[in-house]
């Protein structure tokens, strides 16, 4: 699984955090590698890296949420 890790300052590059969903917080992740590189060019910001140091917390909330997305819309359906 990757997220994007940036860093929001080049002169502290022990400081950054992973890209999160600005309603709920929840990182982003990928399954695969080319769909995270792809979203990471998007974003057209240099301080920004592929990582796979996600921490378990964040992966559980990230499948918690998209297991309830697949819920919703198969009740939709």
């Amino acid at each position: 699984m990757f997220a994007i890790k940036i860093m929001p300052d080049k002169k502290k590059p022990d400081s950054w955090f992973l890209l999160r969903d600005t309603t709920d917080y929840v990182v982003y992740c990928w399954t695969i590698k080319e769909d995270a590189e792809e979203f990471m060019k998007k974003l057209d910001f240099e301080n920004c890296e592929l990582t796979e140091d996600i921490p378990n917390g964040a992966i559980r909330r990230f499948n918690e949420r998209r297991d309830a997305q697949k819920l919703e819309r198969e009740k939709n359906s």
